[in-house]
């Protein structure tokens, strides 16, 4: 039976745990689960601290970052074009896995790129399928690299480095795992907008503009696919972003929302004035 057949006959719940229970088995022949170790030393570290997650949506160019100045940052994919990179000097930056509609030299150029503009101090976040990509084309070579194991599904309640994670409908859910396992109380959005169908078919809005975009195909107007397809990621991506919210309940972690322009309704909202 097709998995798409399968999801229509079966409850949504219990279609949910079989493609969990599936994703565990599978990590159970993982050969590599060495690489994931370090991350347990990344544990607790943020205890009692607060942290900020910047992604790349429009409502970041109203923002004065320059306020993140000595704070503990971790940044997503194109962020690395933000005139104050240096100012925030994120602690950690997450590249996004490489996806069919991707040129696969571009995606190599893109990493080198963030690697050249990245503050020195910067640890790099990559999923598990990138090791061998990172080893054969020499990415990073100066930096520290973590790993994570990326599946479709989890049912686990709790957050951990060295076990399954959710691999990201969007850019931001990479890192958000890795913020919650290092046990940070306040995490707060930036950035994290998630208003792409307001621009279906056109180039998708970010801070900065189209052209500066190195990755073919992937925002520009050749990037969509067709309107169901797209109504049913963004769909997965806010069903990502609700189950941490969930997991995290009735614990000491708290997710704010600070975009002034955001359609991540399950978070509350605050602005950066007001924290900083």
């Amino acid at each position: 039976m097709k998995p798409s057949l399968l999801q229509e006959c079966l409850p949504p719940i219990v279609y949910r745990s079989l493609c969990g229970l599936a994703a565990e088995m599978q990590f159970l022949s993982y050969s590599h689960k060495e690489r994931l170790r370090k991350n347990e030393a990344l544990k607790g570290l943020g205890k009692g601290k607060r942290a900020f997650l910047l992604a790349t949506g429009p409502s970041m160019s109203r923002e004065n970052l320059k306020l993140l100045r000595g704070e503990d940052c971790f940044s997503i994919s194109n962020f690395f074009l933000h005139e104050d990179l240096p100012v925030i000097n994120p602690i950690f930056h997450g590249f996004a896995p490489y996806s069919e509609h991707m040129i696969w030299e571009n995606y190599i150029a893109w990493l080198r790129r963030g690697d050249q503009v990245l503050p020195p101090r910067t640890k790099i976040v990559l999923g598990h399928q990138a090791y061998d990509m990172e080893k054969q084309f020499g990415l990073f070579p100066n930096r520290e690299v973590f790993y994570l194991y990326l599946a479709p599904y989890t049912c686990r309640r709790r957050v951990n480095l060295l076990r399954p994670v959710l691999g990201p409908q969007t850019g931001p859910i990479l890192l958000l795992p890795f913020m919650i396992y290092m046990g940070y109380e306040h995490i707060y959005l930036l950035g994290c907008d998630n208003t792409t169908l307001r621009d279906y078919k056109k180039s998708i809005s970010n801070f900065y503009r189209p052209e500066e975009d190195m990755r073919i195909n992937t925002t520009n107007e050749h990037s969509w696919t067709n309107v169901e397809i797209e109504f049913k990621a963004n769909l997965t991506a806010f069903g990502q972003y609700n189950y941490y919210k969930n997991i995290l309940a009735g614990t000491s972690t708290h997710i704010i929302n600070l975009s002034t322009d955001s359609w991540l309704e399950m978070f509350p909202f605050d602005r950066l004035e007001h924290i900083i």
